[in-house]
């Protein structure tokens, strides 16, 4: 995806977990390149309400939590003493995390750990 939108996978992966702020021309790029708008991409909206479609078969909230307080990925993961990697594979729900973990992120955000991580979806 770097690639297509002109940019180096550094620069990517920075935008991604919120480490730098991305720059007009890359939000332009972004936009035509996954045909949308750039009120959908880049917005403050929780995710559930702008994509509903995405919220289907979560096993977890963190990402929209995350988002909707404000709280870039790199800082949730060094707040909850993990790696970025670590973090995007729980929020993505391609990775079920420890106990520890789950208690962890559940008082950060002030959540319950109930409504936090949602019980994992068979298909």
């Amino acid at each position: 995806m770097a690639r297509a939108l002109g940019v180096s996978p550094s620069y990517l992966s920075k935008i991604e977990t919120g480490s730098q702020d991305p720059t007009e021309k890359f939000k332009q790029a972004c936009v035509k390149y996954l045909k949308t708008t750039l009120e959908k991409l880049f917005n403050e909206e929780p995710v559930e309400d702008v994509y509903p479609e995405f919220t289907e078969g979560l096993t977890n909230k963190l990402w929209a939590k995350r988002r909707e307080l404000g709280i870039k990925q790199y800082d949730m993961a060094k707040k909850l003493k993990v790696s970025t990697p670590f973090l995007s594979k729980v929020e993505l729900g391609l990775l079920e995390p420890p106990e520890d973990f789950k208690n962890m992120a559940s008082k950060a955000l002030k959540m319950k750990k109930e409504e936090l991580f949602l019980q994992k979806v068979e298909y």
